[in-house]
């Protein structure tokens, strides 16, 4: 009787207590090395994505400035007015960058006038930030507007116009600021673009600043 008295003896509250304050202690600790790891994963997702994201917008825009004419590039406004302008000297935020292409269609060979070896202006190509924060582009034959001829102001606003009504293709997510300057040196522009990317609450911020030259 003894034996099975003790056999089935329940556990007092200090040892109840004991284990409990021994697993807090364990649950604790295993916080503490799997929070800071938990964190620094979602950090590094979060950099990967803007980093890819502002390489592919900033290959696509150095491309189209270098093969364009320093004159032939503005900095707009959108909305149902578009109003585009020379950009200033200084690094100025805008909505949109408007830049005169050879490309065909934006994307295909760049066409070259055979009697004097000049780009050919096939129209302009339209980057600007869309309400949901991202990079879209798209390539724009406003109406009016002569193959071959420098775009004016004028086209670049309405290009502007016919591509954020109609829509075009996401360049990038996260990149959610575009700045634009023209400084008082030969050919040269100032590109800087800002991506944020937030995962798991974990946030990042990249900022890119680049000069380049156009081709005049």
């Amino acid at each position: 009787m003894s034996q099975s008295n003790a056999s089935q003896r329940g556990y007092t509250i200090a040892e109840l207590l004991s284990v409990t304050f021994v697993m807090a202690l364990l649950m604790t600790a295993v916080a503490l090395v799997v929070g800071p790891l938990m964190r620094s994963q979602s950090q590094t997702q979060a950099k990967v994505d803007t980093v890819q994201a502002a390489d592919m917008a900033l290959y696509r825009l150095e491309r189209d400035l270098r093969n364009t004419n320093l004159g032939l590039i503005w900095s707009c406004s959108t909305g149902a007015s578009p109003t585009c302008q020379t950009p200033p000297g200084a690094l100025t935020t805008t909505a949109a960058i408007a830049v005169a292409s050879a490309y065909q269609g934006g994307s295909g060979p760049f066409q070259i006038i055979a009697s004097s070896g000049k780009p050919s202006w096939q129209g302009l190509t339209v980057y600007w930030v869309d309400s949901r924060g991202n990079i879209d582009v798209a390539f724009d034959k406003p109406s009016g507007y002569t193959v071959g001829k420098n775009p004016s102001k004028s086209d670049a606003q309405n290009a502007v116009s016919d591509v954020t009504a109609k829509g075009g293709v996401q360049l990038a997510r996260f990149v959610e600021t575009l700045a634009i300057g023209i400084p008082s040196v030969g050919h040269q522009v100032a590109l800087q673009m800002q991506a944020q990317s937030t995962v798991n609450g974990a946030v990042n911020e990249t900022t890119y600043r680049t000069d380049l030259e156009t081709r005049n």
